[in-house]
């Protein structure tokens, strides 16, 4: 099916509107000519109805960008990367593997309920590096207050503990495999001082895989709380797209060459071992570092 952006659009700027409307009805075949972004969180209306509609299905899960376009991404970043290593930044960093799904910005705002982060340049599933940073700290806090926990203290009261003291920047004087906690204050930062470490933005290194999955609420009555749980109520399947066995090259800059190592080891634990995104505890964001 034919589909094209609204002539009434009110979503884009107008010149960007314009170069994109200047190619006319967009056919499923000219997909790789258009920014995967725009297809992906705008509205389009079909040319046979005329109406509005969004769309998170087979047509877009098909979606493959240029060939050029991430090894293009990779020398603009290579460039930078040279660019902050003349500045003395040590760059630490390795290639990973989803071992299956990934989801990042899965309940971000989205005309159809389910969302994913896209770069908003490249239109291409990206990881935040607020989200590697995120996911690194609580990694290490879980896995320093499980080994340092008292058996007469609960694990949650561990937790905070080690969480509230990274925070403020107090001296536990715990060391855990190779990493003092003072070197985590120094890769984490405090909320009086800026940590040490930089975590960049992870992209894709190679084919970027999308698939549909679906979410399917069988007790919709159930979670609003109006009905108990019961057979005859209708499930809702919640369609979402996912990014499936994908590379990333993931990236920690640091002026300290020690702080950046441990960065990086405490990273790929926690891709390993906890997973990054939504869905976590399902199986989803996890990586294969082998």
């Amino acid at each position: 099916m034919s589909i094209r952006f609204s002539r009434n659009n009110r979503y884009l700027p107008s010149d960007t509107f314009r170069i994109i409307n200047s190619m006319g009805t967009i056919h499923d075949n000219q997909y790789k000519d258009c920014n995967f972004y725009y297809l992906f969180n705008l509205p389009q209306i079909s040319s046979v109805h005329e109406e509005i509609r969004i769309r998170i299905n087979e047509e877009i899960a098909n979606f493959r960008w240029k060939g050029n376009l991430i090894e293009s991404i990779k020398t603009r970043r290579d460039q930078i990367i040279n660019s902050l290593k003349n500045s003395g930044f040590v760059i630490a960093n390795f290639i990973a593997k989803c071992a299956w799904r990934l989801i990042i910005g899965l309940g971000a705002s989205h005309p159809q309920e389910t969302s994913m982060t896209l770069h908003h340049i490249y239109g291409i599933p990206y990881i935040p590096g607020s989200a590697i940073k995120g996911i690194t700290k609580h990694w290490t806090v879980l896995k320093f207050a499980e080994s340092n926990k008292r058996t007469d203290v609960k694990i949650e009261e561990a937790i905070d503990r080690v969480s509230k003291a990274l925070e403020t920047g107090e001296q536990l004087g715990i060391e855990l495999d190779d990493v003092k906690f003072e070197e985590l204050i120094e890769i984490f930062g405090t909320q009086k001082q800026a940590g040490k470490v930089i975590f960049m933005d992870a992209y894709p290194v190679d084919n970027i895989n999308l698939k549909i999955d679906i979410m399917n609420v069988h007790y919709s009555d159930y979670y609003s709380g109006n009905q108990p749980p019961a057979d005859w109520q209708n499930p809702n399947p919640i369609k979402f797209l996912t990014v499936e066995e994908t590379q990333f090259q993931f990236m920690i800059l640091s002026k300290d060459k020690n702080l950046a190592e441990k960065a990086k080891s405490l990273l790929a634990e926690a891709l390993k071992e906890h997973g990054i995104g939504a869905k976590t505890s399902l199986g989803y964001g996890i990586f294969d570092l082998s």
